[in-house]
């Protein structure tokens, strides 16, 4: 994947007319200059979706990152911290640019909708790279990764806990991209006041797809039920402005709170039946090998399924909703490795 137009002003055969040359960033048909903020809409084609953007082109030369939530629509934490920083950044204090996708699932933030694109019933965050004659999900992913990850050198994509999810503050790394693009997909996790970060072998995502083109990114997570208070959004903010400070798009000192843990082993368990799902223990809670994870039973109360934990671990995040269908997310965990 090609970076594309970000520039100054009489490079790639411009003309200045002598003038001195002016630092710049164009998105889509909009352009920013430096010191500039602007507000636009990116059209994804033969659609009627525009996705809500903010371009920060910084005073100063740096990095580009985009930050990007509402991937899923009703992950409202990320969405109100994505917005909130958008207006926060000062243009004067930036080096390089920021790109801030304020929600790149916009029918679904409109209407309440869990994890998929209401349109055609995909979940964005497994279509990518996305398809640019595709379905609505594979058009917004193949817009998302043509039109903004080709301008960035850096991704960040904010989620948080679902209407039915309850999730730990942590944050996902690469493990499926060149060496270099793990590294520093590491080193951004590790800037985040979180209590885990978590390494990732998935391929689909957006940040997972930046990576996989050699765009060092994390995927965030914080928050339940689709639902937030200003602290979480305060803290999270934090989180981003740490990455920033890190890869000197900011200045300041990052705020850490924490010693974070590594988790290299994960497991994700899906419902085998449809039910009801009873979990025995909450996001963040650590238990030992063998404890109980959660039970489904029919509507009787009669018990379909039992799971436990295959080693000891901590919870990363789990579905709290009480009806489940087959194939449906019940919980993830991870086995955490102190480090210091």
């Amino acid at each position: 994947m090609e970076k594309r137009n970000v520039r100054q002003e009489g490079k790639a055969g411009q003309e200045t007319d002598g003038r001195q040359e002016i630092k710049s960033i164009q998105v889509g048909t909009y352009r920013a200059v430096s010191g500039e903020k602007k507000n636009i809409w990116l059209e994804v084609e033969d659609s009627d979706i525009k996705l809500p953007i903010t371009v920060i082109c910084g005073r100063e030369e740096g990095a580009t990152v985009l930050i990007s939530a509402g991937v899923h629509g009703a992950e409202y934490i990320g969405i109100q911290t994505v917005m909130e920083l958008s207006r926060e950044l000062d243009p004067e204090l930036v080096h390089g640019n920021v790109i801030c996708l304020l929600t790149a699932n916009p029918s679904a933030a409109r209407t309440f909708t869990r994890f998929v694109v209401p349109e055609d019933g995909k979940n964005l965050n497994r279509v990518f790279p996305g398809k640019k004659d595709g379905t609505l999900s594979e058009k917004i992913a193949y817009a998302m990764v043509h039109e903004l990850q080709s301008l960035a050198d850096y991704c960040i994509d904010v989620h948080g806990g679902d209407t039915s999810e309850e999730v730990m503050p942590f944050v996902y790394y690469t493990g499926a991209a060149r060496e270099e693009v793990c590294r520093a997909s590491e080193a951004m996790a590790m800037a985040t006041d979180t209590a885990v970060r978590a390494r990732s072998g998935a391929a689909t995502g957006a940040y997972s797809c930046a990576c996989i083109h050699g765009i060092p990114s994390v995927l965030m997570e914080r928050g339940g039920g689709g639902i937030f208070t200003n602290k979480e959004v305060e803290l999270y903010k934090q989180d981003i402005r740490n990455i920033l400070i890190r890869l000197r798009v900011l200045e300041g000192r990052e705020i850490h709170t924490m010693t974070q843990e590594r988790v290299r082993r994960a497991t994700y368990i899906e419902a085998e039946t449809q039910g009801f799902w009873y979990p025995a223990l909450a996001a963040g809670d650590r238990f030992k090998k063998g404890a109980l994870l959660g039970q489904v039973k029919d509507v009787w109360g009669s018990l379909l399924d039992e799971y436990r934990a295959e080693y000891d671990g901590i919870v990363l995040y789990q579905t709290r909703g009480l009806g489940i269908g087959e194939g449906d997310p019940l919980i993830a965990y991870g086995m955490p490795e102190q480090v210091s």
